[in-house]
């Protein structure tokens, strides 16, 4: 395994085990949303040694990272003496298994018992198998048509309207298109724009590769997020997409997205602050931050920020990358996808 591998995958682990580690120290509420806290089932309890633990997961994702998932399960204390039973999309039966448990996503993770620890029993939902099912990061569809490198396919002229729809930062003939569906309120993609990620990515690939930063503002959570997005598109109508962008990054950088900090830092890049304040006042971006949103909704599967959608112009073939990932996450997907 490469440095850049190794680097990749430990990072990516460390996320996996601080999350798992939360949920066991507070309860947490990380997969939360499919528990029914009044509907309590009983404890099926089995001997340490006796927990199995399946994992199903598809050869074709690339960012799945089941392995390392399986590894740091492993160092929970409650797994340290389980069995732990790999299986694929395309072993025999598996697709059957899925279809009839209701499960859509991979990595999908099964015990056989309610009682692994606390912290942990609270999220695992009873499934027909038997078992109990803990989803963690899964988003990989398996049963949704994908090309002979197992990306998932978007119709080019859908992919160039959202294009079209969208400020472009670098090459516009690039081969490959990072449309990073995001707000500027939201601390991890603050967080992914801080780690230097799209700036590594452009000066690796340079005209081979581009972004298209699409609105999805957070409004039941973030306050600014649908001012600071019109605001954005206010200021790319005026000053084009240079501004656009700059702004955009220092929203990012400053940790700020209130709509005088924006405007003030907007009016220093050459904005003139009494047509923003009109545009705004008309509402005239409302509907495409809206129609943004959606379509990274309907589109690509995005129900959080920042949802990376890495896509080859060319042959439509594209992969979702939920999350602020390093830099060497996205190179994984883009290099396979330029891949002949």
């Amino acid at each position: 395994m490469s440095h850049k591998k190794e680097k990749n995958t430990s990072t990516l682990l460390l996320a996996v085990i601080i999350i798992l580690l939360l949920i066991i120290a507070v309860g947490g509420f990380f997969l939360g949303k499919n528990m029914n806290s009044s509907n309590v089932i009983a404890p099926q309890i089995v001997a340490p040694e006796d927990i199995t633990v399946t994992v199903i997961d598809d050869k074709r994702c690339t960012a799945c990272q089941t392995s390392g998932l399986i590894s740091q399960l492993k160092t929970l204390p409650a797994l340290a003496s389980a069995t732990f039973e790999v299986k694929d999309f395309s072993d025999k039966g598996v697709e059957e298994f899925l279809t009839d448990n209701n499960i859509k996503v991979l990595p999908a993770i099964m015990f056989n018992t309610n009682a692994v620890d606390p912290g942990i029993n609270t999220y695992l939902t009873p499934i027909s198998s038997g078992e109990y099912s803990l989803q963690v990061g899964a988003s990989f569809d398996p049963f949704a048509q994908r090309s002979d490198k197992g990306f998932l396919l978007l119709d080019i002229e859908k992919l160039n309207s959202i294009k079209k729809e969208s400020y472009i930062k670098g090459n516009t003939d690039a081969k490959v298109t990072w449309i990073e569906y995001s707000d500027l309120e939201c601390p991890y993609c603050a967080k992914l724009h801080n780690s230097d990620t799209p700036k590594e990515l452009q000066e690796k690939y340079n005209d081979t590769m581009n972004i298209a930063f699409n609105h999805f503002p957070l409004t039941q959570i973030h306050k600014n997020a649908q001012i600071g997005a019109e605001i954005l598109e206010c200021v790319g109508e005026e000053k084009g997409s240079d501004t656009f962008y700059t702004l955009m990054e220092t929203a990012f950088a400053e940790e700020k997205s209130t709509k005088s900090f924006l405007i003030s830092e907007a009016v220093k890049l050459g904005a003139n602050e009494e047509n923003l304040n009109k545009c705004l006042d008309e509402g005239r971006y409302t509907d495409k931050v809206t129609n943004q949103m959606n379509t990274g909704n309907a589109t690509f599967g995005v129900t959080g920020t920042p949802g990376n959608v890495l896509i080859n112009n060319e042959t439509g073939e594209y992969e979702v990358i939920s999350g602020a990932y390093p830099t060497d996450a996205f190179e994984t997907i883009i290099d396979k996808l330029l891949a002949e």
